[in-house]
């Protein structure tokens, strides 16, 4: 996380703006003041594009001086950090050397020696603010900043954040339910052949079910990820297999005999001949995850399968009723 520190002398940034400086007159109108279909963008009321419907705020980065709403939130290696009103750039190290003292770090002539702030720690940065969109962007000023932190890892890149996020969302198999009843929930429970079974999600939760939505941010980029199961695939321990694409309905003894209306199975033979007599069912859920960027870009992840199980058993109606 960057955090906030003087910045370079004024001298100096001076020496290191970059580009044409663009400032709001004050005869420019504000914002609100611009008509329907115009957004003032760099100091005067721009019309927007037609043939675009996306969200303008769908970035969620916007500068301030020179105002410029709906911006990228990322130009390559410059990241767009809110408390700088700008993009910040870590500097490669022969670029960093420019500012270090005199002699030092492998430079005999630095451009700027002395700059940087209690030296060795730290880096510099580049601070560089919009003055027009497109690609390459067009600068208003690009002037070095010290900072306290090192020159870390490379830019957030938004499908890493997402699966960061992904990961901390705590999916939980789900619990299983059926009827008849698993020998967990009722060891003294027998189902028959050819008579329907149901199963479901017990309380099924957005953790066991979804949908699920997190949300995560990194140096000006806000990651939002969307969980949920897809279909579970119940393994029903004969052979026998079928998937289900809700939770489903849970069993009450007032429903009497009838096939479950999205999540049933029919067993044909007994469960005798299996360890303890009962078939072992195995309920795994499908998740899917999508993410999208405050920068724009979204993508999908890759969900590992959920699983849980338990036992059931299967009898035949003349061996219960002798």
């Amino acid at each position: 996380m960057v955090r906030a520190r003087p910045f370079v002398s004024a001298g100096l940034a001076a020496i290191m703006v970059v580009g044409i400086t663009s400032s709001v007159s004050a005869g420019s109108p504000p914002e609100d003041d611009c008509p329907p279909g115009y957004t003032f963008q760099f100091g005067e009321c721009r019309q927007d594009d037609p043939d675009d419907d996306s969200d303008p705020e769908r970035t969620g980065c916007s500068q301030n001086d020179p105002v410029a709403i709906n911006i990228p939130c990322r130009y390559g290696d410059y990241v767009f950090v809110t408390e700088y009103d700008g993009y910040l750039r870590r500097m490669s190290e022969s670029e960093a050397e420019m500012f270090a003292p005199d002699g030092t770090h492998g430079c005999d002539t630095c451009l700027y020696p002395g700059v940087w702030e209690n030296y060795p720690e730290g880096w510099m940065y580049e601070l560089a603010r919009l003055a027009g969109f497109g690609y390459p962007p067009a600068w208003a000023s690009r002037t070095p900043v010290w900072l306290p932190d090192g020159p870390g890892g490379p830019p957030v890149d938004p499908a890493v954040l997402a699966r960061e996020i992904l990961d901390d969302m705590d999916l939980q198999p789900i619990e299983i339910g059926m009827a008849p009843a698993t020998l967990s929930q009722n060891p003294g429970s027998m189902g028959l052949v050819g008579a329907p079974v149901w199963m479901w999600a017990v309380d099924p939760s957005p953790q066991t079910w979804g949908p699920l939505e997190e949300s995560g941010s990194e140096q000006g980029v806000t990651v939002t990820v969307v969980a949920e199961v897809e279909h579970a695939e119940w393994d029903m321990g004969d052979g026998g297999s079928t998937t289900c694409s809700t939770p489903g309905q849970p069993y009450h003894e007032a429903m009497g005999v009838r096939d479950s209306p999205d999540c049933g199975y029919l067993y044909t033979r007994t469960s005798r001949d299996e360890s303890d007599q009962a078939y072992t069912v195995t309920a795994t859920t499908m998740w899917a995850a999508s993410w999208e960027a405050s920068t724009g870009e979204s993508g999908t992840l890759d969900v590992d399968p959920l699983t849980s199980s338990a036992s059931v058993r299967i009898g035949e109606r003349q061996l219960i009723e002798q």
